[in-house]
């Protein structure tokens, strides 16, 4: 019995929209984005090792802060529209970028304006586009697609025997390479003889 080929062409990325800037606050055990410290009291957060530096961040993206500076003499702040009591001195604070355009500071609430750093805000990179350029059908399917890269994208094969409800189920993957502008994924053959197959994308 013999499959018929139908391919559905199609990325899917996940993105959020319409974010606004929170914060919280997490157990110190978090894995952190940034350190913040003020060794010997000085007046300047130091970052990453830098003082004072101006930070770039992308617009929706989650990032975490673990902060270990002079408990009640360097609560460390980031401005954000509606965001208010976001100060800690130790313990680690997770920090949504607001996807509109606004740039935003970070400061001591103590000391204020004159122990501070920018905060420059950026729109994510454009997702790559993936175009499915082949398959062959046998025991298993060879899927081969096209993408700018993979090396921030899990590309994930998915089948569906009706294009008119929304449930796509992902195909068993074997083995996956990628060389030269062109993706190779080896997984297995879904049931039925007359399936639509697409590769979602989604970032790491």
């Amino acid at each position: 019995m013999r499959m018929q080929k139908r391919v559905s062409r199609a990325w899917f990325v996940k993105a959020c929209a319409g974010l606004v800037g929170f914060l919280t606050t997490l157990p110190a055990a978090v894995a952190a984005d940034f350190t913040v410290t003020t060794p010997n009291a000085q007046f300047a957060f130091k970052i990453n090792g830098v003082d004072h530096p101006t930070l770039t961040l992308v617009r929706g993206r989650t990032y975490t802060f673990a902060v270990n500076t002079t408990v009640g003499f360097h609560p460390f702040h980031i401005e954000s529209a509606g965001v208010m009591n976001n100060d800690i001195s130790t313990g680690t604070m997770t920090y949504t970028v607001p996807t509109n355009d606004a740039n935003y500071i970070y400061f001591c609430t103590v000391h204020g304006v004159s122990m501070k750093g920018d905060i420059n805000t950026v729109e994510a990179a454009p997702p790559p586009t993936i175009r499915i350029v082949g398959l062959t059908v046998g025991a298993n399917l060879v899927l081969t697609s096209t993408a700018t890269g993979t090396n921030a994208l899990t590309l994930t094969p998915e089948f569906t025997t009706n294009l008119t409800t929304t449930n796509w189920f992902a195909l068993t993957v074997q083995s996956n390479r990628f060389a030269g502008g062109t993706n190779e994924t080896f997984c297995g053959r879904p049931p039925g003889n007359a399936v639509f197959i697409r590769v979602k994308g989604q970032p790491n």
